[in-house]
């Protein structure tokens, strides 16, 4: 009789620990995550760079480096 209340006690547990990161899971994703102003700037950079790529066919890392270095420093 008692082993089983430990069971039970030790199964309902872990029912509560495994439903507690859900919960923190689904508070993080309701809380909108501010970017900082240099994440923002980097973000904005990607969006030019498609419209860059897009316009002059540039490819590959250093023409993506070249022109984010650039945009980056206004």
């Amino acid at each position: 009789m008692m082993i089983k209340r430990i069971c039970s006690a030790v199964i309902a547990a872990g029912f509560i620990i495994a439903a507690m990161p859900v919960s923190t899971i689904a508070q993080e994703k309701t809380q909108e995550k501010k970017l900082t102003t240099q994440q923002q700037k980097m973000k904005d950079c990607a969006t030019k760079w498609k419209d860059e790529k897009a316009r002059t066919n540039a490819k590959g890392r250093e023409a993506y480096n070249k022109f984010m270095s650039g945009c980056l420093k206004n």
